[in-house]
């Protein structure tokens, strides 16, 4: 968690912070089992025992493991992690963003100001930031005293929490 006073454009709450669960790191390592079995396949076209070389069925084999090399770079691709967002807590312009990549790469995902927040849950060190219609916003775990306290005030002053 970062503390930024740059300006950024106003933004609508696009992808909502989700509490992790296990679920989409399931299915990530079924996309790269799949993945992996599809390129293995299209190798074992063409290793097979008993191969037959005719040159129609030549170029069918190659067609289809093209097809099925491909898709299983597909999968494999699409089974990589995302990049994870990371909530910048701004006390001073009392707003909270969501920022998913690193360096250049920064990408805008949420923006909301602390007065457009729904309630807000403070539990020793954690903080869970609700939106108004009831979706979670951010889960920030909050180490550094000045920056808890300056978030705490911020959302007392407001009657969030």
């Amino acid at each position: 968690m970062t503390a930024f006073t740059d300006t950024l454009p106003d933004l609508a709450p696009a992808d909502p912070a989700r509490t992790v669960d296990g679920q989409r790191m399931l299915i990530r390592g079924a996309q790269r089992l799949v993945g992996v079995a599809l390129v293995l396949a299209a190798f074992g076209l063409w290793i097979e025992p008993g191969a037959i070389w005719d040159a129609d069925l030549a170029l069918f084999k190659f067609a289809l493991s093209l097809a099925i090399g491909f898709a299983g770079l597909i999968c494999l691709q699409s089974a990589r992690a995302v990049a994870g967002v990371e909530v910048e807590i701004d006390t001073v312009r009392r707003e909270v963003r969501l920022v998913r990549g690193n360096g250049r790469a920064r990408t805008l995902v949420s923006r909301t100001r602390i007065r457009d927040l729904g309630p807000a849950e403070w539990y020793g060190a954690m903080v869970r930031l609700w939106a108004q219609d009831g979706a979670l916003v951010a889960e920030v775990a909050l180490s550094d005293p000045a920056l808890r306290k300056g978030l705490i005030d911020a959302l007392r002053d407001e009657g969030k929490l």
